[in-house]
């Protein structure tokens, strides 16, 4: 009867190890049957356009998009699986992103676990999956799955880099392309060179390792801002409050009542957890990388920071609530337990809610501006049989919901017929003319070659016309 009971623990020893990966898979396979991903070309967020377009052009050996579109940050790199097996297909780039989304969570959950306990990590990565900026980073291809994968691997990497204590070997220069991959992202991601610089600047392993990866790192900084020129088309300067509401409650961009308190309150929670956390920052590498990622983006406080906010207020926010309630010194689960769970019952009905109402947004095509501006422009051209060329503010979204060549907008020249004679060929101009007010007055010079096709909250559509037809 021995061997009986060693196999009865050996299976239950392997349940137990791989139980959340079964979880994760069938989480994956909810959130792919429940209707709360748009399938087609609209709705991807630019920068991850214009990598998925260059992995795809990559991947079917044609002329990069690299020379119209410029260097797009190297999420490209870890778009290079679609490009090999399921280039063109949006559905796998969505499948794709699940699966970074459960690494991240996985790996988080771990992290949770060994610093703040079982419990944490349970109801922190429970409420991170369903959290309505989850389902909306993946939905947009955005950058908040890879900024939380990059901060959870880039510890892991240190921790088997010191372990190996081998310098400059694999381990290093593994390390240094994990870095060069997430600071391409998103400013947010600037947190991980700068907490691993403080963390080899605090805990070396020997005075010959520490200047080796600092200068590493410094040298990997620099290459990567003087390839990209920093961060171009993100959302800069974006209301950090409406980010948030967005990435907890849903809804548009727009700042209702509701959605200025609920806004508020987590930035004065972010606040506090921050200034909380200050003398735990020394010891954890991951807390670190957390709440300086939330002040280095806060510049940008787009999507893939929001997700990251979401993250640190699940993360870093249950375990202090959790020592809260427990200090009120009652007895009994409700004493102990009460407050926590209250709270947390009324964060999963916030977003549930939220994630019926992005539902329901898919299922009646309800698009932001700018791609419901895309996709008319589309149905406006689909019966041009003439090759189509246009410049646009948005060239990635454009190749990809046209499925016609895009070209970025031209700079701004000092009239109109100076323009003309440099865009000789292109058909259409796509853009926002709040941003591009020096465009859009140079256009108005000349209404008889450039005739406005539509107006929409997005943007507008111009159509242009051939000198010689205008006159």
């Amino acid at each position: 009867m021995t061997w009986i009971g060693s196999a009865a623990r050996s299976a239950t020893s392997i349940a137990e190890r791989y139980w959340g990966y079964a979880v994760l898979a069938a989480w994956g396979g909810v959130v792919l049957a429940s209707g709360v991903l748009r399938f087609d070309p609209f709705g991807i967020e630019e920068p991850a356009a214009r990598a998925l377009l260059l992995a795809w052009s990559v991947g079917e050996r044609v002329q990069s998009t690299i020379f119209v579109l410029g260097l797009p940050d190297l999420r490209a790199l870890l778009f290079a699986p679609l490009a090999a097996y399921w280039p063109g297909s949006i559905i796998a780039a969505k499948v794709y992103m699940l699966l970074a989304i459960a690494c991240a969570a996985a790996l988080l959950y771990r992290r949770s676990r060994e610093e703040d306990g079982a419990e944490t990590a349970l109801l922190a990565t429970g409420l991170l999956l369903i959290s309505p900026i989850t389902v909306l980073e993946a939905d947009v291809l955005g950058a908040g799955p890879f900024l939380l994968l990059s901060f959870t691997v880039g510890s892991w990497l240190d921790r088997r880099y010191r372990t190996a204590q081998r310098p400059l070997g694999g381990w290093y220069f593994t390390q240094l392309l994990w870095l060069m991959i997430a600071t391409s992202l998103h400013p947010a991601a600037m947190a991980y060179p700068a907490a691993l610089a403080w963390e080899w600047k605090i805990q070396p392993v020997n005075r010959k390792n520490q200047r080796q990866m600092l200068i590493g790192i410094v040298a990997t900084l620099a290459f990567v801002l003087a390839m990209r020129l920093g961060w171009p088309a993100l959302d800069w300067l974006a209301n950090p409050i409406t980010s948030l509401s967005r990435a907890l409650i849903g809804g548009d961009s727009s700042l209702d009542a509701a959605s200025w308190v609920t806004g508020s309150v987590a930035l004065a929670a972010l606040m506090a957890i921050g200034i909380g956390e200050r003398r735990r920052l020394a010891s954890s590498l991951m807390r670190r990388m957390m709440v300086l990622g939330l002040v280095l983006g806060l510049a940008c406080a787009d999507g893939a920071w929001a997700m990251l906010a979401v993250a640190a207020l699940l993360y870093l926010g249950i375990p202090r609530l959790l020592r809260f309630n427990q200090s009120l010194g009652s007895e009994g689960f409700a004493g102990n337990r009460g407050i926590t769970m209250a709270a947390l019952v009324i964060v999963l009905i916030v977003f549930t809610r939220a994630d019926k109402a992005h539902h329901f947004a898919v299922a009646q095509n309800h698009l932001p501006p700018v791609d419901a501006l895309m996709l008319r422009f589309a149905a406006e051209i689909e019966d041009v049989d003439q090759d189509v060329l246009t410049m646009t503010q948005w060239p990635g979204k454009a190749m990809l919901a046209l499925r016609r060549p895009a070209l970025p907008l031209p700079p701004d020249y000092p009239d109109a017929d100076t323009l003309i004679a440099h865009i000789k060929g292109v058909n259409y101009l796509l853009f926002d003319p709040k941003r591009n007010a020096g465009l859009a007055k140079t256009l108005a010079e000349r209404t008889d070659v450039f005739q406005t096709m539509m107006v929409e909250e997005g943007g507008v559509a111009v159509h242009i016309r051939s000198v010689t037809a205008a006159q």
